[in-house]
């Protein structure tokens, strides 16, 4: 799936933990653990993770300012 393809699904600007992995190309498990760890932007709706693209979209401009890295 595009990049493209992606952002038409994010109507609302909410993403699950599946299209978060998509967008950032890491596994769910992956997305599941920084969040849990809040080392991504997130917040629980019931027993599921959400995340707002605009956040999400932010921190990767602020882990990518000044040579920072997304965590391995």
């Amino acid at each position: 799936m595009s990049v493209i393809e992606l952002n038409q699904g994010f109507g609302d600007g909410i993403m699950t933990v599946h299209d978060v992995a998509g967008y950032l190309r890491l596994s769910e498990a992956k997305v599941y653990k920084m969040a849990r760890e809040g080392l991504i932007p997130a917040f629980r709706m019931g027993k599921n993770w959400r995340f707002k693209r605009q956040l999400i979209d932010e921190w990767i401009r602020r882990e990518t300012e000044g040579g920072n890295r997304l965590p391995a």
